[in-house]
């Protein structure tokens, strides 16, 4: 009987943890659904590698994996909609989102070097591409030379 109960409090108590976890990693999620839509946008086309290439990103993220792709999906779907309503409205909004993790210098980093992996995607990091990482950079006060290849 006692063992159950302490099996019990061990699982009440990973679930708070994952809980925590998830909540304090709200802003990077967001961050990053947001980095990913204005790289996917970049372009003017939303193509299906690089929402692939989002989604294994968020399914290994040690941070990322705590969320339900579907909450994953649904940030980046809102953040891809400003997009269509007005491009510039739609990069605004997400810039500002990404600027939320200025002050995590890790993780804006790890969300630029995401970002250029998903622009890599479909095989072509363009000059379209590469200007929203730059924009994103400069939100976080990151030098873009150091995750750009020249």
């Amino acid at each position: 009987m006692l063992a159950g109960m302490m099996d019990k409090l061990k699982t009440m108590s990973e679930g708070m943890r994952d809980e925590a976890k998830r909540a304090m990693n709200r802003k990077f999620m967001d961050a990053c659904t947001a980095g990913c839509a204005i790289i996917a946008n970049a372009d003017g086309v939303v193509t299906a590698d690089e929402k692939r290439k989002m989604m294994g990103f968020m399914k290994t993220s040690d941070v990322l994996s705590l969320y339900d792709t579907g909450d994953v999906i649904k940030a980046f779907e809102a953040h891809c909609a400003k997009y269509e309503f007005d491009a510039q409205i739609g990069e605004a909004e997400a810039l500002k989102v990404v600027s939320g993790i200025k002050n995590k210098t890790a993780d804006a980093r790890l969300l630029i070097r995401a970002c250029c992996v998903i622009a890599a995607a479909d095989g072509n990091f363009d000059e379209d591409e590469r200007a929203a990482v730059t924009r994103m950079c400069q939100e976080l006060s990151l030098d873009p030379a150091e995750f750009l290849p020249s």
